[in-house]
């Protein structure tokens, strides 16, 4: 995993185009090139922090950390068509988790998806994440209010695999700066 970067643009605009994606997640619908420009300016200031996912070089996705605050923080995630089904979402959602948890201390991290989503409530199980029910209306995607599902994960729920069972450290994840305080 890494930073975005400019030359990620015309391929998030690509992949974004995915109606899959339009569908499951709050990206912009229909998604332009601007919206891939603003996306990769804007990953990594405020509260968040996002990254390319990578698999043996190559760009399958990208995956972001919310840091609402202390009771809030959250994780979103999407892969590209061609990289789906493999693993990678999975590993990615657990190495980040993972350095939420020791290395910026996190007491939880939250997720929510579309219903209907199945990939990504699999994904979210498959890394601990509990499943704690549906909110009405909750979620903008394609202009419209839609329900989503939601859960959280503790620190000690975190699935281990063998690819994610260490503690990563945020250089290895792509992070130049990790020490991120926790208001």
């Amino acid at each position: 995993m890494r930073e975005p970067e400019a030359g990620d643009i015309d391929w998030v605009t690509t992949e974004l185009q995915d109606l899959e994606i339009q569908r499951n997640t709050t990206v912009p619908s229909p998604y332009a090139r601007a919206d891939a420009e603003q996306f990769v300016y804007n990953a990594n200031t405020g509260q968040r922090t996002t990254f390319i996912i990578t698999e043996t070089g190559q760009r399958a996705g990208a995956i972001s950390l919310h840091l609402h605050d202390k009771r809030a923080s959250s994780i979103g995630y999407w892969i590209g068509k061609a990289a789906r089904g493999r693993g990678i979402a999975t590993e990615a959602v657990t190495r980040v988790c993972r350095w939420g948890f020791e290395d910026l201390g996190l007491p939880i991290i939250t997720w929510s998806a579309k219903v209907g989503n199945e990939a990504s409530r699999v994904v979210a199980a498959k890394a601990g994440f509990q499943m704690e029910g549906t909110l009405r209306l909750r979620t903008m995607s394609q202009g419209a209010l839609r329900d989503c599902w939601v859960g959280s994960l503790l620190p000690h729920e975190l699935r281990d695999d063998r690819r994610a069972s260490r503690r990563v450290p945020a250089a290895e994840i792509g992070c130049r700066s990790r020490r991120v305080p926790v208001a």
